[in-house]
């Protein structure tokens, strides 16, 4: 049942809130994506949620990526960011060799969110990371989660606002940051709202409106709108790279769905979850497909009865990653599909997950499922 008061309390933060920044949009926009992705990571305890904090720092390092490269002030003391955060994204263009003058954001975006994701940063990047987190963690606890509200930590109650004792890393990573940065609270109905109604009530509308109108104001209208709306959304980063698997992947296998023979490499590579949907191109998620079976899929989701009934097919792709890329496939599922450690030995627990995901998809957020036939 979802709670009106709540619903009310959330809206007020997006169009009432005195805005002198766009940290709140920011934090509810990443509250919404950790609310929908990645409920495997949170626990309900009666009546709250219990939250990793670093999938909201995750989440800002990204976000404002773009604003700081090419100058764009997103809170109204004259900065872009406070002065320290904007001193540590400098260093690390400088680091990447990323000159704002002569390279275009999302190519520098995409360069530093691949090797991330691939756990392909270097030790001087994982340290300056690090650094930012930290700072981008103080200001996230202790502005827009004290002052989202009526009342100082009326919505949001993290469990520290002090991150001095973090561990330095030579792998920073979003395992890293789950591990390290403690959680924050909400209320259930709260959770319950950016669940199962946060994409259609502000993910991509009120939330991304909000933030644009206030990055318009306090620039004075001096970037494009097109430019501006392009870093909110992200919309010029749709990389569906698929090369990933088909480096592991033999060149003769079965589709994936219909348990068809393809031989010679001939197939498609299916996003199990569609990226157009769940932005995932983790390799559990990165499947063998017939291309005519593909194309009827599209960005349909996969019945968890399909899933269930594939389920064997599907665990012998995930064992050829397991062995050809045992670092990566295991961080990638334990921070995108199950952090349960026995998962990986018994993988029919991440099948359970798998599915899991896909009927929430389905029945909570109405998109159409796939349901291969035999012809």
């Amino acid at each position: 049942m979802i709670s009106f008061e709540a619903l009310s309390q959330i809206n007020r933060i997006i169009e009432h809130d005195k805005i002198s920044s766009t940290y709140k949009f920011a934090l509810l926009k990443n509250t919404i994506d950790a609310c929908q992705r990645y409920d495997h990571l949170i626990e309900i305890d009666e009546d709250k949620a219990i939250i990793p904090l670093g999938l909201i720092i995750e989440g800002w390092i990204f976000d404002y990526f773009p604003f700081v490269f090419n100058g764009i002030r997103q809170q109204n003391s004259g900065n872009i960011l406070n002065s320290k955060i904007e001193i540590l994204y400098e260093e690390l263009f400088a680091h990447m060799q990323l000159d704002p003058t002569k390279t275009i954001w999302n190519d520098a975006y995409a360069r530093l969110y691949l090797q991330y994701l691939n756990l392909a940063l270097d030790g001087h990047q994982s340290n300056l990371l690090l650094k930012l987190a930290k700072q981008i963690a103080t200001t996230i606890t202790k502005m827009p989660m004290r002052y989202s509200g009526s009342e100082d930590y009326e919505i949001y109650q993290p469990n520290k606002t002090t991150f001095g004792n973090i561990p330095a890393t030579e792998k920073f990573n979003r395992e890293f940051l789950i591990e390290n940065f403690g959680t924050f609270t909400i209320q259930k109905e709260h959770y319950q709202i950016f669940r199962y109604m946060g994409q259609s009530l502000y993910g991509s509308s009120t939330i991304a409106r909000r933030w644009r109108e206030t990055t318009y104001a306090l620039n004075r209208d001096e970037f494009a709108s097109d430019k501006i709306d392009a870093m909110i959304y992200k919309t010029i980063f749709t990389d569906r790279n698929t090369n990933i698997g088909r480096q592991f992947l033999p060149e003769d296998c079965y589709c994936v769905w219909s348990g068809k023979k393809l031989t010679h490499g001939r197939y498609d590579i299916d996003h199990v979850l569609p990226y157009s949907i769940w932005f995932n191109n983790d390799l559990w998620n990165l499947l063998p497909c017939d291309p005519k079976v593909n194309g009827k899929k599209s960005d349909k989701i996969p019945s968890p009865e399909l899933i269930l009934k594939q389920s064997d097919l599907i665990i012998s792709y995930w064992d050829i990653y397991e062995e050809k890329a045992k670092e990566l496939f295991e961080y990638q599922i334990k921070s995108s599909l199950s952090p349960d450690a026995s998962a990986l030995s018994k993988k029919i627990k991440l099948i359970e997950s798998l599915s899991e995901k896909a009927h929430y998809l389905i029945s909570k957020r109405g998109y159409s499922a796939f349901k291969y036939k035999m012809p």
